[in-house]
């Protein structure tokens, strides 16, 4: 079950890595309709990219969340992948599952 503190830690790692951009991303976030569902089922809807597993991620965030996606800094740091599992906690991809 995601916390109150999962979300503010979430946020937080948006904002500490991709600054404005993460900012901006958050407050998108919250204009979606949340995905509700496991991540097993948030991955039918990613492309497979040769064993890039955040590109993947990321082209199921563009497939149902293209907002979202088209805010997502080109550079998106040494932290990229860290951003991407928290991004879709905040969409509300079940991650436990």
């Amino acid at each position: 079950m995601i916390t109150y503190e999962d979300i503010i830690e979430c946020q937080n790692c948006l904002v500490e890595n991709w600054g404005e951009a993460g900012k901006a991303i958050i407050a998108q976030c919250f204009k979606e309709r949340k995905f509700g569902n496991s991540f097993t089922t948030f991955l039918k809807f990613c492309t497979a990219c040769g064993g890039n597993w955040g590109a993947m991620l990321l082209s199921g965030v563009d497939y149902l969340y293209p907002e979202v996606y088209k805010l997502i800094p080109q550079n998106m740091g040494s932290n990229a992948w860290a951003c991407i599992c928290n991004l879709l906690v905040l969409l509300g991809v079940d991650t436990m599952n």
